[in-house]
């Protein structure tokens, strides 16, 4: 599906699933600014971006907003940027993928599957064409809208405060460890990407662009500290859960080593009991028993003070 919003003489002309045709139609007859979103795009799409004379994309580029397994990252390429962030609409969802590319004349986004705070920046930016009077406007207001959508994530995941001397389970101390870092692996590269936009040389931007984007990019480092400081202290809480089970094998081997010590005499002499073969116990005498004895009591002692000195 190809939605095109183009903005003239301070007004939107928007089409809803443009055909591939008209789109280029369209795109040559205008001379104001245009953002076209590209969902599930085809192999006719990504020839046009490569091919048409304003867009060029790079194959790499085009190829990287196909692939369910892209990264986000960053690139600069001659007259565009290029960049793949990813957002999670739920903490129980996979994230989702979107491929931007940015020229001062144009903005390109692409993804797989309907994204609902993107097409809340679309009706934005129709209702008020000053809010994309320059492209970098509106990324800036994707940028804002996705980090609307990770605060409450973030916040749900790092609410909890567990003392480092709660009694947790370790699986579960894992299991939410788990989520922090996926959610940080999330959330850290966009917190980098926004930091680039604005912070280098690669694009000429409006002043309230960079303001917007300094905002996003300061939201977006606060997730990553609070994730942060919450796997750390879940990491003294799983330290502490492996001290305690530690202390718990420890002394349940004690108390086995007490057990054995215990019983060691007595079985010496059980076996010695049993013993109803006439020779054998002919050949046993009371120093042989005593010896023995003694053996067992001496080895019972040293296993409890080995116990007690553990």
């Amino acid at each position: 599906m190809r939605d095109l919003l183009i903005v003239e003489q301070n007004s939107v002309i928007r089409y809803d699933d443009v055909s591939l045709s008209h789109l280029q139609e369209t795109l040559e007859a205008s001379r104001g600014l245009f953002w076209l979103d590209l969902e599930q795009i085809t192999d006719e799409d990504a020839a046009f971006l490569s091919e048409f004379k304003e867009l060029g994309a790079h194959p790499l580029s085009v190829k990287a907003c196909r692939e369910v397994s892209a990264r986000p990252y960053s690139a600069v390429f001659p007259g565009h940027l290029f960049a793949v962030v990813h957002a999670r609409e739920s903490l129980d969802a996979p994230p989702v993928k979107l491929g931007i590319f940015l020229a001062p004349g144009y903005l390109v986004t692409i993804h797989a599957t309907p994204l609902a705070f993107l097409q809340e920046v679309k009706d934005r930016v129709q209702q008020d064409a000053q809010s994309m009077r320059s492209t970098d406007q509106a990324v800036a207001l994707i940028m804002q809208k996705i980090a609307d959508l990770q605060e409450p994530l973030v916040t749900g995941l790092v609410e909890e405060t567990i003392a480092p001397d709660r009694d947790v389970e370790a699986r579960w101390i894992y299991e939410t460890q788990r989520r922090l870092i996926d959610m940080i692996q999330l959330v850290k590269p966009q917190c980098e990407i926004v930091h680039s936009l604005y912070s280098g040389e690669k694009l000429s931007l409006q002043a309230d662009t960079v303001v917007q984007l300094q905002d996003a990019y300061h939201r977006f480092r606060n997730m990553v500290e609070a994730l942060t400081r919450q796997w750390e202290m879940l990491n003294d809480a799983a330290m502490a859960a492996q001290t305690r089970a530690l202390r718990s094998i420890d002394a349940s081997s004690r108390r086995l080593t007490f057990l054995v010590a215990l019983l060691l005499p007595v079985l010496f002499l059980s076996v010695l009991a049993g013993i109803d073969d006439p020779l054998v116990s002919n050949a046993i005498n009371p120093a042989v028993v005593g010896i023995g004895l003694a053996v067992s009591l001496l080895v019972a002692i040293v296993l409890v003070l080995t116990a007690r000195k553990q």
